[in-house]
């Protein structure tokens, strides 16, 4: 990651904290993205050398796309601008004087925020009567309409016609998109509008904006989802919708490479004997947070929880068993199935 600038229009001294910013914005966030902004405040007054993503991310114990998201979401809300460089990195954070929210303080247009990781998405908003009829009138939208009813098997819903219409004139999709988009979802099992949006929602944050972009990015999780369900020895079906949501969770938010993936579904059967996505999510999550990328850097966790594992058996009141010799592979399976059968 690029280094940058960190600039604001607040006044210098003490780490000050606006109490528009408490009593308004604090509230509806985020923890984790209160955690950024407040960092960034006391960072002002006593910068490191090297200001990153990176340099956050470890200062927080954060992954870079923690950080990245909770900039975005501050930059929405306005009280936070992005400055990028030619090439597109996020090269400067500017903060803002907090404001009072209301018509009067909206932050941009949402399709002229982007920074280093996406498009800023504006909020789903609600149609008058009127702006219906017009979508209405439109022989596109009627026929965009049409050829969804037929994908989904159903007369749409208030909500449903308000979703679609929230890709096409807000996430501004074209209909050739939005066809292909409900399409690729049905094809993979779910005719949930929740689901479809989701999906929707990843793509306008990868900056896909064309059918080819889309089937580009589908081709790569259609074969992550034939190898998951094939890892986890499921032959007879598709994935259903929480466990599509796993994958493209898996692919799309924790970034990990199919290898990293088809390892923890390994894992997760050789200590369940058998399919468990949440177990393996956990597992994942753990990588996340411990900053994994490679299948080298599982290894070294391994080795260095087996270490420690060992200095444990061998300490003066450490009481010898019949064990002492089993070492365990993992760091923290036992720790991720306490939790997962607590949690059922």
């Amino acid at each position: 990651m690029s280094q940058f600038t960190l600039k604001t229009e607040i006044p210098a001294g003490m780490t000050g904290i606006s109490n528009v910013f408490l009593d308004y914005y604090m509230p509806k966030a985020n923890g984790e993205y209160v955690k950024v902004y407040l960092y960034l405040l006391r960072t002002l007054h006593n910068p490191p050398k090297q200001l990153s993503v990176t340099t956050l991310a470890d200062a927080l114990d954060h992954t870079e796309g923690d950080i990245l998201r909770a900039l975005k979401y501050w930059e929405k809300q306005g009280i936070l601008k992005l400055e990028r460089s030619g090439s597109g990195d996020l090269a400067g954070i500017y903060l803002l004087k907090i404001p009072l929210p209301g018509p009067a303080t909206e932050p941009l247009a949402a399709a002229e925020q982007t920074d280093a990781a996406g498009t800023s998405l504006p909020d789903k908003k609600s149609y008058s009567p009127d702006e219906l009829t017009r979508f209405s009138e439109q022989a596109e939208c009627r026929q965009l309409m049409f050829v969804c009813e037929q994908y989904l098997k159903k007369t749409l819903s208030s909500s449903e016609i308000e979703t679609l219409l929230y890709f096409y004139d807000q996430l501004h999709f074209s209909v050739d998109l939005i066809e292909y988009l409900v399409e690729y979802c049905v094809c993979k099992g779910s005719r949930s509008i929740h689901y479809i949006e989701t999906v929707a929602l990843a793509w306008a944050e990868a900056g896909i904006h064309t059918v080819a972009q889309a089937k580009e990015r589908t081709t790569t999780y259609t074969r992550g989802c034939f190898a998951v369900m094939k890892a986890f020895g499921i032959n007879d079906r598709n994935p259903v919708e929480p466990e599509l949501k796993y994958i493209e969770k898996w692919l799309h938010t924790y970034d990990f490479t199919m290898d990293l993936i088809l390892e923890a579904c390994k894992r997760t059967m050789e200590r369940l004997h058998k399919p468990n996505f949440e177990y393996a999510d956990r597992i994942l999550k753990s990588w996340t947070e411990h900053k994994v990328h490679t299948l080298s850097d599982v290894e070294k966790l391994d080795q260095a929880h087996q270490k420690k594992g060992r200095k444990k058996k061998t300490a003066p009141d450490a009481r010898p068993t019949g064990f002492t010799n089993f070492e365990q592979r993992d760091y923290d399976f036992d720790e991720l199935e306490r939790q997962l059968l607590n949690s059922q």
